[in-house]
């Protein structure tokens, strides 16, 4: 796994404990599958990076409307257009995952691209081809959870969200803590229909009452 913990570990290891280390990490996909991934793992490529750049985005229509109390205005109405900014970001993605290749081959750790899986102890298969090493550090993190209900096929996760071919008009949220809020407040700031369903009288359970309340 080449996320944030398995480049950092890999990297420690080769540069200041002069391990011989290699890296093994799935192709790149801005949505996750059993034989795709990338360099940067979720958090570059399907989370806080790309979502970022999509709340960044979606705060101008806030700004816009704001800025008429400031003097500004404005002959038509400003436009949005969902596919340059899906577009952009997907370059933005690729961008860090050159930028991770730089930072491996710098530290002397060797990309091994390819699904693994781990035969002994000491030994990992990838795509067929085995390795061997002393040690072995399994740093795979993790992917959305679908839960196994009614209608499930009908539904996205935050990966699908985050790289949509166009914008929905409607979406329903299910759920109310902070990544489907941040989802909320994404849409909503791009102009769609926003519903959000939870179980429970408020959202965002668990954290600061003034949050949560206001």
């Amino acid at each position: 796994g080449a996320g944030s913990g398995g480049v950092r570990a890999s990297r420690f290891a080769s540069t200041l404990y002069g391990a011989r280390a290699a890296i093994c990490e799935m192709p790149f996909s801005t949505i996750s599958a059993d034989d795709l991934g990338g360099l940067g793992g979720t958090c570059v490529l399907r989370g806080c990076v790309p979502k970022k750049l999509l709340v960044y985005a979606s705060k101008f229509s806030h700004e816009f409307e704001e800025s008429h109390g400031f003097g500004w205005a404005y002959d038509t109405d400003p436009k949005h257009d969902w596919s340059t900014l899906i577009a952009n970001k997907n370059t933005e993605l690729q961008r860090l995952v050159g930028i991770y290749k730089n930072i491996l081959k710098n530290a002397n750790v060797d990309l091994i691209e390819g699904r693994g899986k781990v035969v002994d102890p000491h030994t990992v298969s990838v795509d067929g081809k085995l390795y061997t090493a002393k040690n072995i550090l399994i740093a795979v993190g993790g992917r959305p959870s679908m839960p196994d209900i009614p209608g499930i096929e009908h539904v996205i996760d935050s990966d699908a969200a985050l790289d949509l071919p166009s914008k929905p008009e409607k979406i329903a949220i299910v759920g109310g803590g902070y990544i489907a809020l941040e989802f909320a407040g994404i849409f909503n700031g791009l102009k769609s229909d926003v519903h959000v369903f939870i179980r429970q009288p408020k959202v965002l359970r668990g954290f600061d009452e003034e949050v949560s309340k206001y």
